[in-house]
């Protein structure tokens, strides 16, 4: 049985799922930055550490606060179709949402200066 072309290694599976699991845990009442950060390492499975995906999937990084929360929207309501991304996305609050975008956003912005 191959796994989705998203999926190199059976072991990114493991980390995505305990990470996807733990994380509404740690951050259902946390602050935003907290949250970010939370949420950014369950992306880090899939997206590469900091959202700089070396290979076929998609970065992060790279997308517009704007940009980012549109596609997360989408990916929630199936609008747009992923591999994972619309089970992961239907998990996500509006605050857990926010919450990753500010962390990318934090990101983008200290690499410009």
């Amino acid at each position: 049985m191959r796994l989705a072309p998203v999926l190199h290694h059976p072991q990114q599976l493991f980390v995505l799922l305990a990470g996807l699991l733990a994380a509404p845990a740690l951050v259902s009442a946390a602050p935003i930055p907290t949250r970010g950060v939370a949420w950014a390492q369950a992306c880090a499975a899939c997206h590469g550490p900091d959202g700089r995906s070396q290979g076929t999937i998609p970065a992060l990084d790279t997308l517009s606060p704007e940009d980012f929360r549109t596609a997360m929207r989408a990916f929630r309501t199936e609008e747009r179709q992923g591999t994972v991304m619309n089970q992961i996305a239907k998990g996500l609050s509006e605050a857990d949402i926010e919450a990753v975008t500010t962390y990318f956003a934090a990101i983008q912005s200290r690499r410009r200066q």
